[in-house]
């Protein structure tokens, strides 16, 4: 997902305006190297696995969750989501807007209710298990949202709207209201993380170095590695090229562009380079990718 060169968060608008929130239906193997890539957004995410296990890794934290199990990524929480075993995982997610729990900035029932805890940095996530009473049910009202979506019957935002301040309800009445209303800051490797692949996504179309990026981040080579692989367990090149190839594979379904001019409008100065790289990633080479993706639609 691409990002505005100058903002933490993605380009993409989840919705409108009139009803700030989407559902997805997630296939891994539509996905560079079949996971989704770190990434954040200013929307809380509802997640539901509906087959399969998918490790979700949150900053640093790491848990599995299988089939039938859900969670809450909460606002501007750096993530990523890798399917493991051999059966095919699939999800679906609901990104909203915050907006959306509450009224207007300033009324009561945002103040007390949705800023607190959108803000607050010990709340990152929240997962939803099948054998926690009050969590089953919230995973039951996120699978009734899903239907609700699919269906688009007369009067399904407002349904939504309700059940999704249910579920929030819910969260902060059984679980956030009893943790520290004090945030606590992000630690240094996480800012420092934050801000290098603000830098790379908003420059990854041009010739980028481990000096520059180290640069960007005021520490050394040595110390901006240590960070990347404390948090993301990769290196800040590897990411690089994740987030290019990332690029790549959107430019192949939405443009007419030719391989040649994706290479390089993506950051690879060579395409024999850039098309060993994506077929690496995807298991299939770019123009492969391309014609896949027209015959699905």
């Amino acid at each position: 997902m691409e990002m505005n060169k100058n903002s933490l968060h993605e380009n993409v608008k989840h919705g409108d305006i009139g009803f700030p929130m989407k559902v997805y239906q997630n296939d891994f193997t539509k996905y560079v190297g079949q996971k989704i890539q770190w990434h954040w957004h200013e929307e809380v995410e509802f997640v539901v696995v509906t087959s399969g296990q998918v490790q979700f890794s949150i900053v640093s934290d790491n848990f599995l969750l299988k089939e039938g199990e859900g969670m809450l990524i909460n606002a501007n929480v750096l993530h990523s989501m890798i399917p493991l075993g051999e059966q095919p995982a699939y999800m679906f997610t609901i990104v909203a807007s915050p907006s959306i729990l509450g009224i207007e900035k300033g009324f009561y029932l945002t103040s007390k209710y949705v800023d607190p805890f959108i803000n607050n940095r010990n709340l990152l996530y929240e997962v939803f298990r099948q054998d926690a009473g009050w969590q089953s049910g919230l995973i039951e009202q996120l699978n009734q949202i899903y239907d609700l979506y699919e269906c688009a019957d007369f009067g399904f935002e407002y349904r939504i709207h309700n059940i999704l301040c249910e579920i929030w309800f819910e969260l902060i009445d059984k679980r956030w209201k009893y943790q520290s209303q004090t945030s606590k800051p992000k630690d240094i490797d996480e800012e420092r993380v934050y801000h290098a692949i603000e830098y790379i996504r908003g420059n990854y179309q041009n010739k980028i170095s481990l000096e520059e990026i180290c640069k960007e981040i005021n520490v050394s080579k040595s110390e901006c590695c240590r960070c990347f692989q404390r948090k993301l367990k990769m290196s800040p090149f590897e990411y690089l090229l994740t987030h290019r190839i990332t690029a790549a594979a959107k430019l192949l379904e939405t443009s007419n562009l030719t391989v040649v001019e994706i290479a390089l409008q993506t950051g690879f100065s060579s395409n024999s380079y850039f098309c060993k790289l994506f077929r690496k990633y995807m298991s299939q080479t770019p123009l492969e990718y391309r014609e896949s993706r027209k015959e699905n639609g």
